[in-house]
């Protein structure tokens, strides 16, 4: 049984098409806690502004920091006291190292990364990780962006010619879950195609 928070994300419907036959979902609303009797957990959610952080409202900071980094740790904090097996995976972002134009999101991730690294478990049978993707360019979060042109512009220069995809992401959160065997914890797998070495 997986429990995903964010279930409606590409990732997470992507996600969906590479589990076990018979593999059992339950969806949770974003804020609340996942059921304990889940053997592997998804934070698949996130708030991107289209404004600077500077120009945020005090509450609109306070919210993107919640929901990005703070729910999120919450809830590990909860499973990990409670389920002696759970194997989480939350979605970071590369932004939490380079940056991000909506800096409240950039400042999230950065904290969620830093949450995935230090936090001590305390069975062996645990997992936390994290993924950081890139740009993924078939989700709901790019599509919205409202620099698309520029977005392709900065696809011509990238080491890979393309974006990532919900799907490629998708791919490592299986991996992550369903291969390989657990030793993978505390670490955060960035996948940018190597965009981080032309900046």
């Amino acid at each position: 049984m997986i429990a995903i928070r964010g279930a409606a994300s590409r990732i997470a419907v992507e996600l969906r098409t590479l589990l076990p036959e018979g593999e059992e979902v339950i969806e949770v609303p974003r804020g609340e806690i996942p059921v304990f009797s889940a053997d592997r957990y998804l934070f698949c959610q996130g708030l991107l502004r289209p404004k600077r952080a500077a120009d945020q409202t005090d509450e609109e900071v306070d919210e993107g920091l919640d929901v990005n980094a703070h729910q999120v740790m919450r809830a590990c904090d909860v499973i990990l006291g409670g389920n002696a097996s759970a194997r989480i995976c939350v979605i970071g972002s590369e932004s939490g190292f380079a940056g991000s134009f909506d800096g409240t999101y950039a400042e999230a991730k950065a904290r969620l990364h830093s949450y995935v690294e230090r936090r001590r478990l305390r069975y062996p049978g645990q997992q936390l990780v994290c993924v950081a993707p890139g740009i993924v360019f078939d989700s709901a979060m790019t599509q919205r962006r409202g620099d698309l042109e520029q977005l392709e512009q900065r696809r011509q220069i990238h080491p890979k010619r393309r974006w990532l995809t919900a799907l490629g992401v998708a791919r490592v959160v299986h991996f992550a879950l369903y291969v390989d065997e657990g030793y993978l914890s505390n670490t955060v797998i960035r996948v940018n195609g190597g965009e981080h070495l032309w900046r």
